[in-house]
Formats: C-alpha cells, sequence, structure tokens
C-alpha cells in the first residue's frame, strides 16, 4: 500500500501554529507515508498582482504535475485547512481528478468554529470541503459530534491529543510549590489582566502582552516552539481562554469546547501536568490519564493548589513525564492515521 501526505512548506520557525502540522508530518513520515511536497511560499496576507500569479500557476501547473507523479497512491493525508481557499479547493479536485487515492483530512481547525462562531455562509462553504474527504481525523469526540450533527459521514478518528516534537529534556522535578505557567496568544487572553492570586505565582510566554499584568503575575517574552520548553519549568501549565476567570468566554472560550489546544502539549511533552478549564474537550483527556486537574474558576486556583499534597503532585507528574515520551513518539498521531486507513480502505 502506497500511502502518502502533503507537505506545505513554511520557514517561520516563531510560528507555533505551525508547529502541529510539522509535527503531524513528520510522524506521519516516520510512520511510513511518503512526502508529496507542495511549496506555498506565499503569504496568506499578500493580495499583489505577482501572488494572484503564483496562485495561479499552482493551480494550474503545480499542483496537478505533483498529483500525476502520484498516481498510484492508495491513501493521501492532507492537513486541513489550507491558509487559501482557492488551492485548497484545486488541491482537492486535483486529487480526486489525478489519483484512485482515499482523502483523509487531519484536522487542525474547523474555522466556521473557531472565527465564525458557526456563521451560516462561512460554514456551508467549509463543510461542503469536509465531505469531499474519505475520512477524517478529529481531534476529539465533542468535535466528531459537531462533523456528524453537520451531515459528515465518513469514517472518522479521535486524535485525543496532538503529538509534540519536543528537542529539550523533560523536566523531572517533583519539588511542589505551586508555581502555574501560561504560554499562548496574549492578545486574545484578556482573562490574564483580572487575576489576582494571593499565593500563586503566574509566568507568562507569548507575543503581544498587555500593557500591564497584576502583581500576581511575571512576563518574560516570547520564544519559539523549539525553546520555550526549556523555561517550563512550573509545576502546571495553564489551558484558559477569553475574557473571564469564571468562565471560558467568547468565540475563543467557545471553542475549546471543541478543539484540542496545542498547548496542552507542549506543557505535557516537557513533563509539565496541565490545569484546564473544565468544561474544555480536553478536560476529560487530562483527567482520565491523571494528568492534571479541571476547574471552573480561576478566582479558586489558590485554593486548588493548596490543597493538593506533595505526594499527589509526584503521582500526577510521573504521568506527565510518562505522557511526554508518548508525545515525543508520536503516539497518537501513528495511531490515528493506522485506524483511519484501516477505516478508508
Amino acid at each position: 500500500m502506497k500511502n502518502y501526505i502533503i507537505n506545505d512548506l513554511d520557514d517561520n520557525t516563531m510560528n507555533g501554529g505551525r508547529k502541529a502540522r510539522n509535527d503531524v508530518f513528520t510522524f506521519a513520515k516516520q510512520a511510513g507515508f511518503k512526502e508529496l511536497l507542495l511549496p506555498f511560499i506565499i503569504h496568506p496576507q499578500d493580495r499583489s498582482f505577482k501572488a494572484k500569479l503564483q496562485k495561479l500557476k499552482y493551480s494550474k501547473i503545480t499542483i496537478p504535475k505533483l498529483l500525476k507523479g502520484a498516481s498510484d497512491a492508495d491513501v493521501i493525508v492532507f492537513q486541513y485547512p489550507m491558509y487559501s481557499t482557492f488551492l485548497m479547493n484545486h488541491l482537492i479536485e486535483d486529487i480526486k481528478k489525478y489519483t484512485h487515492a482515499k482523502l483523509v483530512y487531519v484536522i487542525h481547525d474547523i474555522e466556521g468554529i473557531r472565527m465564525f462562531d458557526d456563521t451560516d455562509n462561512y460554514s456551508d462553504n467549509e463543510l461542503r470541503l469536509l465531505k469531499q474527504a474519505d475520512g477524517i481525523i478529529a481531534h476529539n469526540q465533542p468535535m466528531t459530534d459537531w462533523l456528524k450533527e453537520h451531515g459528515i459521514t465518513v469514517p472518522i478518528v479521535n486524535l485525543g491529543i496532538f503529538d509534540y516534537q519536543n528537542p529539550q529534556l523533560i523536566n523531572q522535578d517533583m519539588d511542589y510549590n505551586k508555581s502555574v505557567v501560561f504560554a499562548g496568544s496574549l492578545e486574545k487572553s484578556t482573562f490574564l489582566t483580572k487575576l489576582n492570586l494571593k499565593d500563586t505565582k503566574l509566568t507568562l510566554y507569548g507575543p503581544n502582552p498587555a500593557d500591564q499584568y497584576p502583581n500576581c503575575i511575571q512576563y518574560e517574552g516570547k520564544l519559539s516552539p523549539e525553546e520555550l520548553p526549556k523555561k517550563l519549568t512550573q509545576n502546571f501549565g495553564l489551558v484558559w481562554d477569553g475574557d473571564e476567570l469564571d468562565t471560558c468566554s467568547g468565540t475563543y472560550g467557545h471553542y475549546l469546547q471543541f478543539n484540542a489546544p496545542h498547548k496542552t502539549s507542549l506543557y505535557l511533552s516537557s513533563g509539565i501536568p496541565v490545569i484546564i478549564w473544565k468544561k474544555a474537550a480536553m478536560a476529560k483527556f487530562i483527567e482520565e490519564n491523571h494528568v492534571g486537574f479541571a476547574i471552573d474558576n480561576l478566582n479558586n486556583l489558590d485554593d486548588v493548589l493548596a490543597q493538593i499534597t506533595d505526594d499527589e503532585y509526584k503521582t500526577i507528574k510521573q504521568n506527565a513525564i510518562n505522557m511526554a515520551m508518548r508525545l515525543r513518539e508520536g503516539h497518537y498521531t501513528k495511531a490515528a492515521l493506522d485506524q483511519i486507513v484501516k477505516q478508508v480502505m
């Protein structure tokens, strides 16, 4: 059986958004998938005449040539979505036109939920694309349920969590000092400006910080996804989003109920247990694997951390270390790919 995965290149090493895609590609290759190299080098915001010509060239020459060379494919894996809807449409059409391969999507984001809060016009176009897959790897059961409720009938496998290639040593420190770290896009994490903790110190990493944070917060700058794990020495990593402390609100908070945030993988691949919103889709995974806690209100964070004993923390920490080794090996990616290939063939 000849299985391929499409690789669209990106050289922006500070872009954490590409980290998950690059890791899926790497782990798929380790699982025996061959590379279909498609170097999309057009910046998403480039509206110039030159960029339009490049897109036209890709659609009429580059993509057909690539897929004619993979006419023997049994399965082609495509990481959804691609930044250009125009090129994504051509890629999907030409996979159907030039190959007999089963088309499998690894979903990174469903924009109809994430950015547009299921706006009808956008979701209709997106669902049309999603329905062209022969099989899908979704983040988790809530995302799978959403897909089925919106008319997707092809086989769907739940990934569970994104694996994470992590070049740094796994943090083995078992000392418990009630420390917490938050890493991510700080512009949309406005809840941080309202946090008033007495006994807990929260360390921040990420772009676009606020002008000022409460005394319990220390901002430490922005680092690449490869360098950041060096700095993750805290007891817990926080997964939260939105404007409020007593819930994850707004579009991004809503999205937490469906997605597997990549910061969860960053923390766990570093051996750092996780504290997550109780209604987040990942909360079940965190609790079932005993690699952290789910809470419903950040105002209670001091009390939650105070109730954890040293022995309890050591157990959770060891589970996180064990999870780190699985994530670094691509365990979940390889298992999901194996399952979906069996189901579509």
